[in-house]
């Protein structure tokens, strides 16, 4: 499995909350999709672990939360 993608055990992981995987495409951000989502920043960045919101890559699974 790719090192980036989660499975369903992390997904299980993200407490509470509707959970929607979210795959990065050419040109995202973190912070565009953070914004197109409704979602803040720090919370997209804790619930993916993400440390450096400037390391995202095309293809990378992530977990938006509602």
């Amino acid at each position: 499995m790719d090192k980036n993608m989660l499975n369903d055990e992390q997904l299980n992981e993200v407490s509470g909350g509707t959970k929607i995987p979210y795959v990065v495409v050419a040109g995202d951000t973190l912070t565009a999709i953070a914004q197109k989502n409704n979602v803040s920043l720090s919370d997209l960045m804790r619930w993916n672990n993400i440390q450096n919101p400037n390391l995202i890559r095309v293809g990378q699974q992530l977990i938006l939360k509602y």
